[in-house]
């Protein structure tokens, strides 16, 4: 079903959309159209024209053959003429004038009779008669057979008949012959050419228009583009849609006729011309209603559609896992710049403290506060130091930060240590968890007397275990079992992403993720635990 688009409301907005090329050097589409279907006509015409003249000249020449033959044999039935060759000298005097005027009355060039030896008795040209005629076969009429041929005369080039003539005995006297001049064919021939020009003249101007009618609806039905425009889009439709991260389907009426690599390969589908059915089991979102999620071939895949016009759905699909790995960038870089955000306030804090005591000419405070800082960063450094790992080492000395910022002691335990080499993912994991997990418990603790936060990350000998836990009031028992679904949090609405995350993340690398509540030093204390279980381990 082909998509049509008004003219006047869509080439506008399309040349803004896009510059096109264009090959000024060409006729537009308009005149190549025209002048395509003239010389069309005339290739084609021209020697239909040509056969069809040559036809009516080979008509004119049998008709005047015919006629030719035909008065012959009248001219030799004529009893003057049969008298004339028997011997009847007043008849012979007479013969030529006579002839003559029946020349005349038939309409021909020349009425010619002859004797047996081929002289003629009668000629239009009286200085001819008792001549031999000339041209052709003059056996023939002596067998009592007649003849018709084109042959040159005395008069020039014609075409004409000899019949015998032949007296009751059976006897053949002579022979008859009427013919007519081949420039009376051809004047008859023009004649009938003036006569059907008009018509030909017609048939060519109805074409012209037809031609004309043609270019102007194609010009129509490509937008008033030119086609090096329409291919030149095409291309660049091609490359847009082939260099798109997403897949994208155009359906329409539950078919799809647009398809690209992505898609393709996100659903699996062959590389089979279109139009397709829409693949089934696969859900039609409905346009401007959100993105939808779907499994496809054990893959999950997100899809959102949008209204196209003329009954067309647009609808684009995502690669579930690479939009989750995006959002798990996404929030630690949120969670970097909130740690650099709290570093700067601490030490924006530090700065004011340290230039208030310098004004005040409290120098031994002043030292005394930058030697406690110090030592502090040399501490929380001394304690990182185990970790092995940059990033994750330098999270941690953020967090340090934020915990002061809130108020809340963060300590990390000193039996905190990984091996230098770890599997793919398995960092990142960490990292993940352990900015979430912390931030969560910050958040948790702040507000309260004696807020503590303590921090476990270490090997044992079934894999890794990230442990964090908090003074805080603990998860809500409403919140228990649904505490790691995305959107669900105790914090209240636009929340509930972090612990997700870390969840589908721990579960693709076959970790798992709890939480309880113990009590130690005699205080309740809220856990979460991430255990990664690595191949050594399992082996």
């Amino acid at each position: 079903m082909a998509l049509r688009l008004p003219l006047p409301s869509r080439v506008p907005s399309l040349a803004r959309e896009v510059a096109l090329p264009h090959t000024p050097r060409l006729l537009r589409v308009g005149p190549r159209l025209f002048l395509t279907t003239l010389g069309a006509f005339l290739v084609l015409g021209l020697p239909v024209a040509g056969l069809v003249s040559q036809g009516v000249y080979d008509g004119i020449h049998r008709s005047f053959a015919e006629r030719s033959l035909r008065e012959s044999r009248l001219v030799a039935a004529l009893p003057p003429v049969m008298a004339a060759l028997s011997g009847n000298a007043a008849e012979r005097a007479n013969l030529n004038a006579l002839m003559n005027r029946y020349r005349d009355q038939l309409g021909a060039d020349y009425v010619v009779v002859t004797d047996r030896d081929a002289r003629r008795l009668t000629h239009p040209n009286a200085a001819q008669v008792g001549q031999r005629m000339q041209g052709g076969d003059f056996t023939a009429f002596l067998r009592g057979r007649s003849v018709t041929e084109t042959v040159q005369g005395t008069l020039g080039r014609s075409v004409r008949s000899k019949v015998p003539i032949v007296d009751g005995a059976g006897r053949v006297l002579g022979l008859a012959s009427v013919g007519f001049l081949l420039p009376r064919l051809r004047d008859v021939f023009l004649d009938v050419l003036r006569a059907g020009l008009p018509w030909y003249l017609l048939a060519l101007a109805l074409a012209l228009a037809l031609a004309l009618g043609v270019a102007r609806r194609v010009k129509a039905e490509m937008l008033g583009l030119e086609p090096e425009q329409i291919a030149g889009g095409l291309r660049q439709y091609r490359a847009v849609l082939n260099t798109l991260e997403e897949g994208v389907l155009v359906a329409r009426a539950g078919q799809v006729f647009v398809m690209n690599p992505q898609a393709r390969a996100l659903l699996g589908t062959p590389d089979t011309a279109l139009p397709l059915p829409w693949p089934p089991g696969l859900p039609l979102p409905a346009p401007g209603a959100g993105p939808v999620t779907a499994e496809v071939a054990g893959r999950p895949v997100l899809l959102a559609a949008q209204e196209a016009g003329e009954g067309a759905v647009v609808v684009t699909l995502r690669d579930l896992a690479r939009v989750r790995a995006l959002a798990d960038e996404l929030t630690q870089s949120q969670r970097y710049a909130e740690l650099l955000r709290a570093q700067t306030h601490e030490f924006t804090n530090r700065l004011h403290t340290l230039a208030g005591l310098l004004h005040l000419g409290e120098t031994r405070e002043a030292l005394a506060l930058i030697h406690a800082q110090s030592a502090r960063h040399e501490a929380h450094l001394q304690a990182v130091g185990a970790l092995r790992h940059v990033r994750l080492s330098a999270l941690l000395l953020g967090k340090f930060d934020r915990a002061a910022e809130r108020g809340v002691t963060l300590t990390l335990d000193p039996l905190s240590a990984l091996p230098g080499t770890l599997p793919p993912g398995v960092l990142d994991l960490l990292e993940l968890a352990a900015g979430n997990l912390i931030e969560n418990a910050l958040e948790a603790a702040s507000g309260a007397p004696d807020a503590e936060v303590r921090v476990l990350i270490a090997a044992d000998p079934e894999g890794l275990i990230l442990e964090v836990r908090d003074t805080g009031p603990g998860v809500p028992p409403a919140l228990a079992d649904t505490l790691t679904v995305r959107g669900v949090s105790s914090k209240g609405a636009g929340r509930g992403v972090g612990l997700a995350l870390v969840s589908d993340r721990a579960q693709a690398l076959g970790a798992t993720l709890a939480h309880d509540r113990v009590r130690a030093d005699g205080r309740d204390w809220t856990r979460f635990t991430l255990d990664v279980p690595l191949p050594e381990a399992e082996e």
